[in-house]
């Protein structure tokens, strides 16, 4: 059941010059919102299928289960929250007809390492068969949730800012999504799918494998922005006037989010009660 697009408000007009599309977290429903949010995040970890298999093959309990997949450090747990609420907004908001739809926190060998690949990867996919307007949806996701410490050196050209402009890092992410990383992401997947026995997944995901599939698809690569409302304004003063015409393929999403460290704290820390 869908339950996330009634905390977010589009917003197509305040950056429209700047191509940037805002989706503007209301914080007069945080406390809804966490209530909400805790299963369906949970289940972004493990299903509650296999959640009670597990708790019944070993006598564990459903609390114990869940922390243990859960992270713990401090970039892993911002980067996780980001991934999954974008991870919500693509199926619920942004796509709502994609069909194939991958958990791929579920997949992590470490729950204190960032996901492997493109950050949230989704399908629309004729059931009937492969067809021309099956889209394969990738987005990069970038979060702020404090002012960044340290000074990044690097003087090769946007590289050298990157990590100050959430903007930046998440377009050339997005880039190197179109140009080889989205593709990675897929064989990974289906390797995955083959280590868990999951025959289903696999061969939804197979159809987007290129060379195997003769009927090409559509692709749309996506970066998306997670930033406190507090911070915003400072990000956008970073922002280079050629950022969008340089990488004139990437849409971009902005998600402002008042009290962004609290609310994924809050989030995680009530997840193994989910």
């Amino acid at each position: 059941m869908a339950f996330i697009e009634k905390f977010f408000t589009e917003d197509s007009v305040t950056y429209a010059e700047l191509g940037i599309t805002a989706y503007v977290f209301d914080d007069t429903k945080t406390a809804q919102f966490i209530s909400e949010c805790l299963v369906p995040f949970r289940e972004a970890y493990i299903k509650e299928e296999k959640l009670v298999e597990i708790v019944n093959d070993f006598g564990t309990t459903r609390k114990q289960e869940i922390e243990e997949r859960l992270p713990k450090t401090a970039d892993v747990k911002a980067g996780d929250f980001g991934e999954i609420l974008t991870y919500y907004l693509a199926c619920e908001v942004w796509h709502p007809d994609v069909n194939v739809c991958p958990m791929k926190w579920r997949l992590k060998d470490k729950k204190d390492a960032a996901s492997n690949y493109t950050d949230v990867l989704v399908f629309k996919s004729d059931p009937n068969g492969a067809c021309p307007d099956d889209t394969m949806f990738s987005f990069e996701v970038k979060v702020r949730a404090t002012v960044p410490s340290g000074h990044y050196t690097d003087k090769k050209g946007y590289k050298a800012k990157k990590e100050q402009c959430v903007f930046i890092d998440a377009v050339m992410d997005a880039d190197k999504d179109r140009v080889s990383r989205a593709a990675e992401s897929i064989y990974y997947l289906l390797t995955r799918c083959k280590d868990l026995g999951l025959k289903v997944e696999y061969k939804q995901i197979y159809r987007f494998a290129e060379p195997y599939n003769t009927v090409t698809y559509q692709k749309l690569f996506t970066a998306v922005a997670i930033v406190d409302s507090a911070f915003t304004a400072k990000q956008f003063a970073k922002l280079p006037n050629d950022l969008f015409t340089t990488f004139p393929n990437i849409r971009v999403f902005l998600v402002p989010i008042a009290g962004l460290q609290t609310l994924y704290e809050n989030v995680l820390a009530q997840l193994p009660n989910a």
